[in-house]
């Protein structure tokens, strides 16, 4: 038995008993698996981000030179509408110049003389009226703005007429333009008229606007006020300027 357990008792002192070492190994591999996780992520991050401002650097490339081209116009010379300076694409987009977003009308054609003829209806308190117009192109432009308000504009039509010594005559000769689109502004109580192109400058043309309207009782334009008379109603019709 002293023997046997001597034996025993020598055994075991001579088994070395190591640490367990497998869980702290699967603990660094998931550290270097999030690590290497992490940093595919962080690139994956920084290449989209390069990329978009890359896209975004070509866009305002391209549209600094799409702007220049429209500044220069057709086979780069300037061009520009009305006296403020207008500026015009290289095709005169309507998109690129809205003369009448502005509280003022263009200077770019000046009127010369109205023919102006009103029908008026007092049993419904309306009126229709023809408008001729004599206008002198200043600056070349597409635009013709007038100022008006609650018209119901039936016709439109732009001739350009022919000249004798500076002065227009009904001669034929000058030409129908063509209308692109006519189309009311009421935010700044305008008319305008797009052409199909310009009216040139020093010419003389002829705008005919037709039109009908509500005689309003406010205190606008052509508008109606009442009096009493002997016992009876009465309207008196009126203008403002």
């Amino acid at each position: 038995m002293r023997n046997g357990r001597g034996l025993s008792d020598q055994w075991a002192e001579s088994v070395v008993v190591r640490p367990r070492t497998t869980e702290r190994h699967i603990t660094v591999h998931k550290r270097l698996v999030l690590g290497f996780a992490l940093s595919i992520i962080t690139l994956i991050i920084v290449t989209a981000v390069a990329v978009a401002l890359s896209l975004r650097f070509d866009d305002c490339g391209a549209q600094d030179r799409s702007g220049s081209r429209g500044e220069t116009g057709s086979r780069g010379s300037g061009r520009f509408n009305g006296s403020r300076g207008e500026r015009m694409g290289e095709r005169g987009d309507e998109e690129v110049v809205q003369p009448w977003k502005s509280s003022r009308l263009p200077g770019s054609v000046r009127p010369r003389h109205y023919d102006l003829r009103l029908a008026v209806y007092m049993d419904n308190f309306t009126f229709s009226g023809e408008v001729s117009i004599e206008l002198e192109c200043v600056n070349a432009t597409r635009f013709i703005v007038l100022h008006a308000d609650r018209l119901e504009v039936d016709r439109v039509s732009v001739t350009a007429e022919s000249s004798a010594g500076g002065r227009s005559t009904n001669r034929p000769g000058g030409g129908v333009m063509r209308i692109h689109r006519h189309f009311p502004y009421p935010a700044n109580q305008m008319y305008v008229v797009v052409l199909h192109r310009e009216l040139k400058p020093m010419r003389v043309y002829r705008l005919n606007v037709s039109f009908d309207a509500a005689i309003e009782d406010e205190l606008l334009g052509f508008f109606r006020s009442s009096y009493i008379l002997q016992r009876e109603r009465r309207y008196a019709l009126t203008h403002t300027h």
